[in-house]
């Protein structure tokens, strides 16, 4: 069946010159944030091994380093899954669960085996390895984290959601360094933050907008609409960057040392959750609307549907395992851990 997409708004590159000085909302027409659309009930067998986990997941990664795959829930912890590769679907896997003072929003992996998770007011370093945590940075009480991304010099850059963004050297102690004034203002919400061949972008949601970020000048850059409803965003080691515009159902692709869209391509019933397999240049996005997800091509113009799997019930997250060679993908109403062998995608 055809799926007639919606009227998309122009997208036009402009610089933001104009960022409010205050801690007030910027004066611009904004829209509903996006969201991933209720799941209908399973009606096919999700393909490959299905882990069960009741925990409602919100967020999928991938440590190379320590083979990790890390979970963010719904509530106060985090979740480190040190075997989901060989992991049966008869018995639970037994993850380990790191309690955190707030419910977490994003996280950033350093390659070192250690991710920073934004949650509340603080930024929390965790030791994948060992599940140590370590308090890295801490805002005033009144701010809500919601977005990080490390740059290859060992910064953190994190949003707020009331569109505020900071930038911090990670601290080379156990004290947490202090973040109190932020850099840049002017966005509505800083919802999503990519860092990708040292440049850097953010995705406000209420804008559907994706910006150039520049904190050492204390600025954006230009900003481009991404359709009526962008959602979740991804770099990739190509420098490209990819969005779910999940209201109109499609796949964006920009690039980013220019800021332009190079790619787009309709993806019907709630585009949501994105990961990249850098070893098949393929995108892989869920469709929460269909319990689906679907592998794409971006060696041309115009990404090229490779191959379908059914998924597990309300599929937010997917993530690419590059180590063991298979993309998990998390239910957001605790149906489970999927995991797929990315060579049946070629």
């Amino acid at each position: 069946m055809r799926h007639k997409l919606p009227a998309l708004a122009l997208g036009f590159a402009v610089a933001l010159t104009g960022c409010s000085s205050n801690d007030g909302p910027p004066n611009v027409q904004t829209v509903p944030a996006a969201t991933a659309e209720q799941s209908p009930a399973l009606s096919t067998q999700p393909d490959g091994v299905v882990v069960p986990l009741d925990d409602n997941i919100i967020a999928t990664h991938f440590d190379a380093t320590t083979e990790s795959v890390v979970l963010l829930t719904d509530t106060s912890e985090l979740l480190i899954g040190r075997n989901l590769a060989s992991a049966s679907p008869t018995e639970a896997l037994n993850f380990d669960r790191v309690a955190l003072h707030h419910a977490p929003a994003s996280l950033a992996l350093d390659n070192r085996g250690n991710a920073y998770v934004a949650a509340g007011n603080e930024v929390i370093k965790v030791d994948l390895s060992t599940s140590e945590t370590t308090p890295a940075l801490r805002a005033d009480t009144d701010v809500n984290l919601t977005s990080i991304a490390l740059t290859d010099d060992s910064t953190a850059i994190v949003g707020t959601e009331n569109g505020h963004i900071y930038s911090s050297p990670l601290p080379t102690s156990r004290e947490p360094v202090s973040i109190n004034e932020p850099d840049i203002r002017g966005l509505v919400g800083t919802d999503v933050l990519v860092a990708t061949g040292g440049a850097l972008a953010a995705l406000d949601r209420q804008q559907s907008m994706i910006v150039e970020v520049f904190p050492d000048r204390n600025s954006t850059g230009f900003s481009l609409r991404a359709g009526n409803g962008a959602s979740t965003m991804i770099a990739d080691e190509q420098g490209r960057i990819l969005v779910a515009n999940t209201r109109d159902g499609e796949l964006l692709v920009y690039s980013l040392d220019r800021l332009i869209l190079r790619q787009r391509y309709p993806v019907a019933d709630s585009p949501y959750g994105i990961a990249y397999d850098a070893h098949n240049d393929l995108a892989w996005v869920t469709q929460t609307g269909r319990n689906e997800v679907a592998a794409y091509s971006l060696a041309t113009g115009i990404p090229e549907e490779v191959v379908r799997y059914s998924t597990v019930e309300q599929p937010n997250s997917v993530t690419i395992d590059t180590v063991n060679k298979y993309a998990y993908i998390s239910s957001a109403i605790g149906g489970g851990v999927q995991r797929i062998p990315l060579d049946t995608a070629r």
